[in-house]
């Protein structure tokens, strides 16, 4: 090309505004500039290392095109980071625990794809799943998760606007400019980022149409720019009380990715590695004691742990099993009358011929009724879970279908001599594994 680029870089961008909406346009050209002038190529400086994986993945070609019937030559774009841009240092939002990041995140079996999913966005946000939902139970990780991609983003591309908030602070902040009439700043502050991140987006259901309309609007407005967006929920879209249809069809364009209770052996593993952390040893059968005390909670698992290391610093002691049960207020227990609801799935999988993930899984399946049903009214006896404690490792279910479930099986126990051996046989096989 033997025209310099500086000079034809005014027709460029009026051709670009032409091919390209204008919010794409504000976002991905307002911000390039013409290079230096080479002869084999058509230098484009660009602010940051994300804008120029960006504008290479998606905009490369448009570009050398819209050079090229400019500057009526053939046209290649090469992108260089600015040299010299003042990056600002990371502040971090009041929102984030720094704690909160991809190392500190116990990977097993019922979270894998979300961890996989949420590491893939943080990488290449905007680009790979758009937008991502994640949803479990209370206390499985979400949280976590929904934060390390704010915080790996902001350490690796501490240019980008991203922002994470809360459900109910979007809402308090709607209440607050429904009050002060500045809708203008309430809009910027959330459609002029990069990454939008929104934890507990289920409690949408429970506020006014007005603020479901104004979140409409904002995430069509992001998408469009093709900014990233992640949510959160106790459970799909589709099981969002009151959601508008078009929110729930908006909310799975990208990926949905569940996460459930974990079992015994990564409750082993969170329990290590929290007491890792905080700098404490523990033996083997206090880490599988702890672990075994909660089931489905994540976060009062890890609260655990944190309370015996205050006890052991407090006493000056190391921890032991006695200390673990101070902690977690249980009394001295046999070793076969310890009963973990891991266990109970397993062994009515077994009984029945029954995959763990089907048993754990929301389908409704008739031939699975029956095995779920017992395994919740094990729970029931065996366990001292909460129902729903044990309806969210058992597929997400509320507590009114464990409560259904138990009066069911102590129905059919009474009436059906097959399936009372069966229940009898598992239960007694859980209390005494070695019997």
């Amino acid at each position: 090309m033997t025209q310099d680029i500086r000079e034809l870089w005014p027709k460029v961008l009026e051709e670009l505004k032409l091919r390209v909406t204008p919010g794409q346009f504000q976002t991905w050209f307002g911000t390039i500039s013409p290079g230096n002038k080479r002869a084999d190529c058509v230098e484009i400086k660009v602010p940051n290392a994300y804008y120029k994986t960006w504008l290479g993945r998606n905009y490369k070609g448009l570009l050398e095109e819209v050079v090229s019937v400019v500057s009526q030559a053939p046209a290649t774009i090469e992108f260089a980071v600015e040299s010299g841009t003042a990056v600002k240092p990371l502040e971090l939002d009041p929102f984030l625990n720094r704690k909160y990041t991809f190392d500190t995140f116990v990977v097993g079996s019922m979270n894998r794809l979300a961890y996989a999913a949420a590491l893939a966005v943080a990488e290449s946000p905007g680009y790979t799943y758009n937008p991502l939902f994640l949803y479990g139970c209370v206390g499985l990780g979400k949280t976590h998760l929904l934060q390390a991609i704010c915080l790996f983003l902001l350490d690796k591309h501490p240019s980008l606007k991203v922002l994470y908030r809360p459900c109910e602070a979007i809402v308090n902040h709607f209440i607050t400019t429904v009050r002060t009439k500045t809708w203008e700043s309430f809009r910027k502050t959330y459609r002029d980022v990069d990454v939008l991140v929104v934890d507990d987006i289920h409690s949408l259901s429970s506020h006014s149409p007005p603020f479901r309309e104004e979140f409409f609007h904002t995430f069509n407005a992001l998408y469009n720019l093709q900014r990233q967006i992640v949510l959160s929920a106790t459970c799909p879209p589709e099981e969002i009380p009151s959601l508008e249809a078009r929110l729930v069809s908006r909310f799975k364009w990208g990926l949905l990715a569940r996460i459930d209770a974990p079992d015994l052996e990564t409750r082993i593993a969170l329990v290590e590695k929290k007491a890792l952390l905080l700098g404490l040893s523990l033996s083997p059968s206090v880490s599988r004691f702890l672990a075994e005390t909660e089931a489905t909670n994540v976060r009062e698992l890890e609260g655990t742990v944190v309370r015996l290391s205050r006890l052991c610093s407090l006493s000056n002691t190391l921890p032991s099993l006695d200390l673990a049960r101070r902690v977690v207020g249980a009394a001295p227990r046999n070793e076969g009358q310890s009963v973990g609801i891991d266990c109970i799935l397993q062994a009515v999988s077994e009984s029945f011929l029954v995959p763990l993930s089907v048993l754990q899984s929301r389908r409704r399946l008739r031939s699975v009724t029956v095995p779920r049903q017992i395994a919740m009214y094990l729970a029931r006896r065996l366990t001292s879970l909460s129902l729903q404690e044990i309806g969210g490792y058992i597929g997400g279910r509320d507590h009114s279908t464990v409560l259904y479930a138990e009066g069911k099986i102590s129905a059919l126990r009474r009436e059906d001599q097959k399936i009372n051996a069966l229940v009898d046989k598992i239960e007694r096989s859980l209390r005494n594994p070695r019997g």
